[in-house]
């Protein structure tokens, strides 16, 4: 999935709170070390159903991104209708 973004040019950054910063570089990532960060994303990914992530809400990604804000959601965390609503392009496996 990196490899295919990296190839339309998009800047890659992970976070995985049970794994080290040198494991998430192994996918082509940039780690990082929390979700705590001044970057504006254009779209997230939602690849683990890590409790952190379930605790997580919509506003707390919407403050982060840009606007039209894609979510892909692949293990279900989130409520897709409720994303919708947000203004998230909400897509899920």
């Amino acid at each position: 999935m990196v490899k295919e973004l990296k190839e339309f040019g998009v800047e890659a950054y992970g976070y995985d709170p049970l794994l080290r910063k040198e494991e998430l570089k192994g996918f082509g990532v940039k780690a990082l070390d929390n979700l705590d960060v001044k970057l504006k994303m254009d779209g997230v990914i939602v690849a683990v159903a890590h409790d952190e992530f379930k605790r997580m809400k919509l506003e707390d990604l919407i403050g982060k991104m840009n606007s039209k804000p894609v979510l892909i959601d692949v293990r279900g965390v989130f409520d897709g209708e409720e994303a919708k609503k947000k203004g998230f392009y909400y897509w899920r496996l």
